[in-house]
């Protein structure tokens, strides 16, 4: 125990061993005193005072600073300020501690009694606390301090702040201490106020004139207001003294806004003398002016005391760049007006490293910056509205004069006087703009040698126009011309030729009007008329205007075209995105045109359809072309989001004959692409009207050409074949829908002659929607048969359930008709149904529903229909006709229609047999049980209306 107590006493030593240097009080105490003997340690954030006292470490890291010196840390970090306090005089010393820094984050003032080894929390305040929490209601943190006679004292400050904090701690006397807060805030409150009076006199300045700059002006004096305000404390202590999250990121926002401010008033004023890189400067001013004001919602307090400095020295150096080139120039006004600018961001700049702690010896630097602030912004104003900035030569005083001086600078397009050599006599603002030249001196500058001339891109142009004056006095022109940095412009120029009152002089007198961008704008219509706007190649009208030229020419071998399609392009659209779509499109063009060269006109003709024109070239030349683009099609790889994809292509060639039409031609290529595509893809077909496949797509395409224009002139005709119940009597009528194709001479032509085709060219979908449409309106017309139906079987193509919209569009052909759901079966084939598996359920439970039923039809073709029969919920099954029309003779056919009926049966569905062409074909089904029977033995199909008689 003796041991421990022993030691805990070295310990405690060890701890208060740290010698400082005391500070000697006495009272009564002078007016104001500065603790010189005060020391300083960099600490994390967190630490505390306890933690401070018990560690050795910290204690004895402490180092003496000097007033002037300045302490820069870590946003994560704070600054502890330690003095030793010793009253040598004979009476109770009472005092004001004060530690002016009024941009702290957190200031916290211990006190610890050394006899006592207690301390005491004197104040807890600062901008991130509210103001009233302020132990002395003053701007700078403030405490009231007692101490008896003999008393020895340790004072902690705690400061935290990302920023640059000031080393400097005074004692004060109550009553000084007081009266100079007092005389501090009144002339603040001067200051402010001359600055908003300024705000107010550049307000009433815009309203009057509507001049843009002087509202720039007033707002750049009441965002310097609202700074100045917040580096003395004098907003946070009256605008919003119980919000201090406000004035954490005030002060950059109103010092941002002041910046931009400032940089638009003198970007607006001096406009007219503005170059290519002063434009980049006031931008870049500009873009950091913004940062600066919107700091506060994305960099910490470091960054943003960073960005301060740098916005304030960018917009200081580039203002002083301009103000030394206009002293070279010897632009007198715009010299005084920008030079008065720079000197007030100096002072701006300098009175922010005051506030900021860089700034400390004893003379007062903030009123002294603030008076060359005030100083310079008034002269700014005040020279901005007795004078205007561009230099302008002096005007007569005749009023006819002044107002044809007025037309002449201030017109919208380029006037001039020249003599007819060249030299010339004046020019107005719109001209040196067109010209790109900063003021007539600059312009007459570089014409001293070759006059107006220079500015033809062709001097050729000018002799031709004073030519032409000669023969006439009034020209217009349109030339091309060079500007002062040798770009090329386009330009209407109107001249007349005037003489002198005695005739002895001759004078040009022009007007020149900008038309560059129409120029461009037109030449940029002619590159899209004929070009694609996506790959850049030539487009559809181009190149068929190339090759109509080419059919119309005369000689034996004219050329041939080569079709190219890209396979499974819309896999690649719909699976990725439209966007890599185009990146396909656009490297596949690239291909395209280092492989064809300079062989002909490369175009895309359609989506992903592209076609190479080859004049004078042979079907053998054309074949060599194709084979080298599919040879690079096999290496190419399309990369999308870390996925790699196979392309290839189809080609089609056509020669061009010598009574061919453009038309025709792309139309032959086309067939012969769609033959390559059909024969497998990625090979290329020669169009040849004897070979077989040719014209087996040649019937096709006339077939869907006549299916279309079936459907539009309602050239369909729909039939009917009855279906009998075998094994009761249900009341009603019961039919299949069919359908019929009306050709030349009223002969019907069956479906089994164009479905193929209509299936292969995604028509089905179509004509589905016009079989029910129009079945349902003869519904509605003939409604004494609608009360004897009982069911109608339509069927419904694997093509419509796959499209999006066959659904809706049948449902709403069922609301629009008002026709009985149940009235209905839609028939679905089993290899469609297969195919596409989710679409028809989705249809099937759906219209089911509803009361529809469904039929699943030409079952038993499938090579698994047991295994997916359980997955629809069909009501009937209607067994494929190739096993009912041998039932009688083939016994495995016999044995798949029996296993075919009690697998339904089981399933609670009903069996239909087609293809019954026989009585005894029919006696033998009705003895195995099956449900209902269709085909030639009970009825042929008829026209749907005679079923009226």
């Amino acid at each position: 125990m003796h041991i421990m107590i022993l030691l805990l006493g070295l310990f405690s030593a060890v701890v208060h061993a740290f010698h400082a240097e005391v500070n000697p009080l006495q009272s009564p105490i002078a007016e104001q005193q500065r603790l010189r003997q005060l020391y300083a340690l960099v600490t994390p954030a967190t630490m505390t005072l306890d933690d401070l006292l018990a560690d050795p470490v910290h204690h004895h890291s402490f180092t003496l600073v000097t007033p002037a010196q300045s302490l820069m840390f870590e946003e994560d970090q704070a600054v502890w300020l330690f003095a030793r306090l010793y009253n040598n005089g004979s009476r109770p010393l009472h005092t004001v501690l004060e530690y002016d820094f009024p941009l702290a984050d957190k200031i916290e003032i211990y006190q610890l009694q050394r006899s006592s080894k207690d301390y005491n929390l004197l104040s807890r305040s600062g901008n991130s606390y509210p103001f009233s929490e302020r132990a002395l209601p003053y701007r700078s943190f403030a405490v009231n301090l007692a101490l008896l006679p003999g008393e020895e004292t340790d004072i902690y400050i705690k400061v935290q702040d990302a920023a640059v904090v000031p080393g400097d701690v005074r004692l004060w006397r109550h009553d000084h201490f007081v009266a100079t807060m007092q005389q501090n805030a009144m002339l603040d409150g001067l200051l402010q106020g001359f600055l908003l009076l300024l705000a107010l006199y550049n307000l009433v300045l815009f309203l009057h004139s509507k001049a843009k700059h002087y509202a720039y002006y007033s707002g750049f004096f009441l965002s310097f207001a609202l700074a100045v305000a917040i580096l003395n404390g004098m907003a946070f202590a009256t605008l919003w003294p119980e919000y201090p999250e406000v004035n954490q990121a005030i002060l950059y926002i109103a010092v941002g806004a002041a910046l931009l401010c400032l940089n638009l008033f003198t970007s607006h004023a001096l406009q007219s003398y503005a170059s290519h890189w002063w434009r980049w400067c006031s931008y870049i001013s500009s873009f950091s002016a913004l940062l600066l004001l919107f700091s506060p919602l994305f960099a910490g307090g470091q960054t943003r005391l960073y960005l301060l400095f740098f916005a304030l020295c960018w917009v200081l150096l580039s203002n002083f760049l301009i103000a030394l080139s206009f002293s070279l120039a010897g632009h007198a006004r715009a010299r005084t007006f920008v030079w008065a600018c720079v000197l007030t961001l100096c002072s701006a700049l300098l009175l922010t490293l005051n506030q900021a702690g860089y700034l400390q010896a004893d003379i007062n630097w903030l009123y002294i910056l603030f008076s060359l602030v005030l100083l310079c912004l008034a002269l700014t104003s005040f020279n901005l509205q007795g004078s205007r900035l561009p230099n302008e030569p002096a005007l007569p005083h005749a009023a006819s004069m002044q107002q044809y001086y007025d037309i002449f600078h201030n017109a919208v397009e380029g006037m001039f006087t020249t003599t007819p050599d060249g030299r010339l006599l004046n020019a107005n603002r719109a001209l040196l703009e067109i010209l790109g030249y900063p003021d007539r001196d600059a312009l007459e500058q570089a014409i001293s040698g070759t006059g107006m001339a220079r500015f033809y891109a062709d001097p050729a142009e000018r002799q031709y126009m004073l030519r032409q004056l000669e023969l006439g006095s009034e020209k217009s022109f349109e030339i091309r011309g060079l500007r002062a940095d040798n770009s090329p412009f386009w330009a209407l120029m109107s001249v007349r030729l005037a003489r002198s009152v005695n005739g002895s002089d001759a004078f040009v007198h022009g007007s020149v009007i900008d038309i560059t961008g129409q120029k461009l704008a037109h030449e940029q219509l002619a590159y899209l008329a004929n070009h694609d706007s996506l790959t850049a190649l030539y487009n559809r009208f181009y190149f068929d205007q190339q090759l109509q030229t080419l059919c119309d020419g005369h000689g034996g071998n004219k050329g041939a075209v080569l079709y190219i399609d890209i396979d499974q392009f819309k896999v690649i659209n719909s699976s990725c995105s439209h966007s890599a779509g185009d990146v396909l499109l656009k490297q596949i063009s690239e291909l395209l045109k280092r492989l064809t060269g300079h062989s002909g006109p490369l175009a895309r003709l359609d989506s992903d359809e592209f076609g190479i024109l080859l004049p004078g070239k042979n079907a053998n030349e054309a074949f060599a072309l194709g084979y080298r683009i599919l040879d690079a099609m096999r290496e190419f790889r399309f990369i999308w989001q870390d996925s790699v994809y196979h392309a290839s292509v189809s080609i089609g060639i056509a020669e061009i004959s010598s009574d061919d039409q453009a038309d025709n031609v792309l139309k032959k290529a086309d067939a012969a692409c769609s033959i390559a595509k059909d024969k497998g893809r990625n090979r290329i077909q020669l169009f040849d009207t004897d070979d077989q496949s040719t014209q087996q797509h040649h019937a096709e395409v006339q077939w869907v050409a006549q299916l279309r224009q079936a459907m539009k002139d309602d050239k369909f005709v729909l039939y009917q074949q009855p279906v009998r119940a075998l094994n009761n009597n249900s009341g009603g009528l019961h039919y299949e829908l069919l359908l019929r194709l009306q050709g030349d001479e009223n002969h019907l032509i069956v479906p089994a002659s164009f479905l193929s085709s209509a299936e292969r060219y995604g028509l089905m979908p179509q004509i589905d929607r016009w079989v029910i449409r129009c079945y349902f309106r003869w519904l509605q017309q003939h409604p004494d048969h609608m009360q004897r139906l009982a069911l109608c079987s339509i069927n419904v193509s694997g093509s419509s359930l796959l499209d999006p919209t066959f659904k809706a569009d049948v449902q709403q052909l069922f609301s629009g008709f008002n026709i009985p759901y149940q009235q209905i079966c839609f028939e679905i084939t089993e290899s469609a149904a297969i195919v596409n598996l989710q679409n028809t359920l989705a249809f099937i439970e759906h219209f089911r529903a509803l009361g529809c039923r469904i039929a699943l039809d030409d079952f038993g073709s499938g090579f698994s229909s047991y295994s997916y029969l359980k997955h629809f919920p069909a009501d009937f099954v209607k067994i494929d006709g190739h096993f009912v029309r041998d039932l009688l003779d083939d016994h495995y056919d016999k044995a798949i229609v029996k296993s075919i009926y009690e697998v339904a049966k089981a399933m609670d569905m009903l069996t239909i047999a087609t293809c019954v062409e026989s009585n005894e074909t029919l006696a033998a089904l009705e003895i195995m049980g099956v449900d209902y029977a269709q085909g030639y033995a009970i009825a042929r199909p008829m026209p749907l209306h005679s079923l009226l008689t």
